[in-house]
């Protein structure tokens, strides 16, 4: 199996040599290496080039982005490219183990369903100490698949795992297979190991193959959460990550009518998930959205599965909303 790496880099100055590096050293060599810089207004680039000249031999198509596109974006514009069987994902703030490529290809060759490897991953501060471990496989001592028939009513579709990006590993399938990636998305993460429980199994392998960096800059860290536009900019986004998933469910099923498996139990979570994100987006817009947000909550009555359920997604975006700006920034604080 062909296999690519795609780094993705955006204000990686001080990490994106280890990062290179860490991939450079890989007991089974990457057959491509894609590194897109989302332009970066530090060094970024010039260390990027750099590593290039001072490594000729290595097989590195190194994109910059004209304008920042974001993860969504300049991940797309890498999978578009990619001509390996087995796309490894990567961030030009963490670090691959040595043997990631080797023990993750290793996995998929004996595991044909699988189209999806997830691992755990060491966590690691801005100088690369070890600092924890993050738990992708949710504390299990043995690789567990995930598949869409067994999905209990009611329970997402990962049942408590995380699809953390920078420890994932997939066949290129869940990218030719379907429709290209949306850029409004708020990440590729949940969509693809998705994708790959609709075309089999995401399998996850509770070994850490991936040192993720934690500091102020990551997607996953934010400033601290009040209510504000901003905060409505990413729930809509949140939102349209699941109108992909939806999307893709549709695509697979009309591609595939004759096929034994039909994902209602996940798509009725999507939904409700979904509505649940519609919520919360409308308690964050400016002033006070009323009528954005009793619109919003029909449809999460429509998809919560009882009364309570419904109360209980309910009363906090409610009392955001009609929490002023000056009170939540003052609670922020105690927080």
């Amino acid at each position: 199996m062909k296999a690519t790496v795609i780094i993705l880099a955006y204000k990686h100055e001080r990490f994106i040599v280890e990062a290179l590096s860490a991939i450079a050293i890989q007991t089974r060599p990457a057959d491509e290496i894609i590194v897109v810089d989302d332009a970066s207004p530090d060094g970024t680039p010039a260390l990027i080039e750099a590593f290039i000249r001072e490594h000729p031999a290595l097989p590195i198509r190194f994109l910059r982005n004209p304008s920042n596109l974001g993860v969504t974006g300049s991940y797309a514009r890498a999978v578009a490219i990619a001509g390996g069987d087995v796309i490894f994902n990567a961030a030009g703030d963490d670090v691959s183990c040595p043997k990631r490529l080797e023990r993750c290809l290793d996995y998929l060759a004996i595991r044909p369903t699988a189209f999806g490897v997830i691992t755990d991953a060491e966590i690691i501060d801005d100088i690369s100490r070890t600092v924890g471990r993050l738990d992708n496989c949710a504390g299990a001592n043995q690789p567990m698949s995930l598949v869409l028939d067994d999905l209990p009513p009611g329970v997402h579709f990962l049942r408590g795992r995380s699809s953390c990006g920078a420890a994932a590993v997939y066949r290129a399938a869940v990218f030719r297979e379907f429709s290209p990636l949306r850029a409004d998305i708020y990440a590729e993460d949940d969509p693809v190991a998705f994708r790959a429980m609709l075309l089999g199994s995401c399998d996850f392998l509770p070994i850490a193959m991936t040192r993720w960096r934690r500091h102020g800059n990551n997607l996953s860290h934010g400033t601290g959460v009040r209510r504000g536009p901003e905060m409505a900019i990413h729930y809509r986004r949140c939102e349209a990550m699941i109108d992909q998933m939806l999307s893709d469910a549709s695509e697979w099923v009309t591609k595939r009518p004759q096929a034994s498996l039909r994902p209602e139990n996940a798509l009725a979570n999507l939904r409700l998930q979904k509505a649940k994100w519609s919520l919360w987006a409308a308690a964050h817009e400016a002033g006070v959205n009323m009528s954005g947000f009793l619109a919003s909550a029909r449809q999460l009555r429509a998809h919560s599965p009882t009364k309570t359920e419904f109360l209980a997604q309910s009363w906090r975006p409610l009392l955001g909303m009609l929490t002023p700006y000056a009170v939540q920034r003052f609670l922020a604080r105690y927080r």
